[in-house]
């Protein structure tokens, strides 16, 4: 089982190198994971038997391949000897310590109920199908970047995180990548403990994770969720989602900031559960099949407006191609974002937000971009 599709274009000098060895698939980009501690890229650990039909966890083998690699694990489902169901999500997180792991169990779907949690519904034939694209900016100190994403397919739910570059109270430089990446894997825990298609509340779930969050930093975070045809999100700072239908964009959300890239964010200080509820920014969209959600940090929104994404879906789903996955759909947004980051003389969003706030300042955003692209399919 593959879990990649062709990450790259021949126009970013980038190709797509997919082998076996042994029992393991993998993707990375042209240049070598053994030359680069910058690569992105994914491990699968394929499962199989020894000789004594013993399951094996090829996982050991991806971990050994990828130590340092931005990527994902994708967690098998299977069963113990007792025929115990085993989540091998949980397997998936320990599998990539450097990063979130994207948690992704081949358990069978089961529609989500309403939004609030002690409510339930009748299924309503929705699901919400993602794919992901992470592009860290070249740091010799930050390798990783300071973005950080999930997305749990069998509990319909989606985050990314930004962690925002700070200073302790000696100035010793604080990596709130480390905060961003901790942060959304404790929304990975608290949403492995809901059984499968039970509702999910974003908001519930980004406070649970805010809490248990020790790392030292602060992050900005969106966590979006399908619960029957309605799209919960809770949204802190300027991450943030467009939904698109028929390739057009129907809404936005709202950005959460002090004043001008000054966002809101979520950190470990004293004061974080009282602040919680003060700058978390909540609520719903009716969505319905075909609908198209792109949820994605800074270095996304800053970079892109959502026309142009608009003429990006028009190119990526046609006639030709309806059932482009979005994984595909992410790697093209996240290209577009970060060719204008580095273009001088492009009016991004980020220098027109400057210009309305009274500073000059022309050209894209060079920072980490985060995408997420996520299907509403019916589940039929």
């Amino acid at each position: 089982m593959t879990l990649c599709s062709d990450l790259s274009l021949e126009t970013k000098g980038q190709r797509r190198a997919a082998s076996v060895f042994g029992k393991l698939n993998f993707c990375i980009p042209k240049k070598s994971f053994h030359q680069s501690k910058q690569t992105i890229g994914m491990a699968n650990g394929v499962s199989g038997e020894s000789e004594e039909s013993i399951a094996v966890y090829s996982g050991i083998y991806a971990r050994k391949l990828m130590p340092y690699c931005i990527g994902m694990a994708n967690g098998v489902g299977g069963e113990s000897e007792e025929s115990s169901a085993i989540d091998s999500g949980i397997y998936a997180i320990k599998l990539m310590p450097s990063c979130v792991a994207n948690r992704m169990t081949d358990v069978k779907y089961e529609a989500a109920r309403d939004c609030n949690e002690e409510g339930t519904s009748e299924f309503d034939n929705l699901k919400l199908v993602s794919g992901c694209f992470y592009l860290p900016k070249k740091s010799e100190s930050r390798p990783l970047g300071q973005d950080a994403h999930f997305h749990f397919q069998t509990k319909q739910t989606i985050g990314v995180a930004d962690g925002v570059t700070g200073r302790s109270e000696r100035s010793v430089a604080i990596d709130s990548g480390i905060y961003a990446r901790e942060l959304m894997s404790n929304c990975v825990a608290k949403l492995g403990r809901k059984p499968n298609g039970a509702a999910v509340n974003p908001k519930r779930v980004l406070r649970t994770a805010h809490y248990k969050t020790a790392s030292k930093g602060s992050s900005t975070a969106c966590v979006v969720s399908l619960n029957g045809t309605r799209l919960c999100y809770a949204n802190v700072g300027d991450s943030g989602f467009l939904v698109f239908r028929s390739n057009r964009c129907v809404y936005t959300s709202t950005i959460k900031q002090r004043r001008f890239n000054h966002p809101y964010q979520l950190n470990n200080s004293g004061r974080r559960i009282m602040e919680f509820d003060d700058i978390v920014d909540e609520g719903e969209f009716e969505v319905e099949a075909g609908d198209v959600v792109v949820l994605g940090t800074d270095g996304l929104l800053d970079n892109l407006f959502a026309h142009e994404i608009e003429d990006i879906l028009e190119k990526q789903i046609s006639c030709e191609t309806p059932h482009m996955h979005p994984h595909q759909i992410a790697v093209a947004i996240g290209v577009a974002a970060e060719a204008n980051s580095r273009n001088e003389l492009y009016k991004s969003p980020f220098s027109m937000a400057a210009g309305l706030a009274g500073f000059e300042c022309v050209g894209g955003k060079y920072d980490d971009i985060t995408v997420i692209v996520a299907r509403i399919e019916s589940s039929n």
